[in-house]
């Protein structure tokens, strides 16, 4: 990689912790929707916070937003999704909804080399672009916008012959995946 490169992939992923984290310009200037109304569901009020449906399972059984951006949705259960990664969904979802990035998120996790990682985030290119960006501890991983655009039906929980499955999954994934 070249040194250009890297400070190109380093500015961006700073640009993208301080969006994450700190109150923005960009952000402040763009309105947000107003909280939920009847028959407004979370599908219908992510994209209006330039964010992609898909990034919540479809199990949510209820949702609030308040006027700060705090958001609480209740799922009828724990959730496990493929995506790129195995994503684990705690029946409770909370955190801060920003236009463009969710902060302070809790009850996500991403598995990898077999450990669960709590995603303490997710960020959206302003202006849009192909990719959204999570934060995991201090790394932000870049995936492609399109896997998010559908809402998942959680495949239910792991019993020990699917953690079985994911292991062998994991382990041949290993060796056959180009390493990222």
């Amino acid at each position: 990689m070249s040194s250009s490169s890297s400070l190109l992939l380093l500015l961006s992923f700073f640009l993208h912790v301080v969006l994450l984290f700190l109150p923005s310009i960009v952000v402040a200037e763009v309105e947000s929707p107003a909280s939920p109304s009847n028959g407004t569901t979370i599908y219908d009020l992510l994209p209006q916070y330039g964010l992609p449906p898909g990034i919540l399972p479809d199990t949510v059984k209820s949702f609030s937003v308040a006027s700060n951006g705090r958001f609480v949705v209740d799922l009828y259960g724990p959730c496990y999704v493929d995506f790129e990664y195995l994503v684990y969904y705690a029946p409770r979802v909370s955190g801060v909804l920003r236009y463009g990035a969710i902060g302070n998120l809790e009850g996500v996790q991403v598995r990898r080399f077999l450990v669960w990682f709590d995603v303490g985030g997710i960020m959206a290119d302003l202006p849009s672009s192909d990719f959204l960006y999570f934060q995991v501890g201090w790394i932000t991983r870049k995936l492609r916008i399109d896997q998010f655009q559908t809402v998942h039906s959680c495949r239910g929980s792991l019993s020990p012959l699917g953690r079985v499955k994911e292991v062998a999954r994991y382990v041949l994934e290993s060796i056959f995946a180009p390493q990222l």
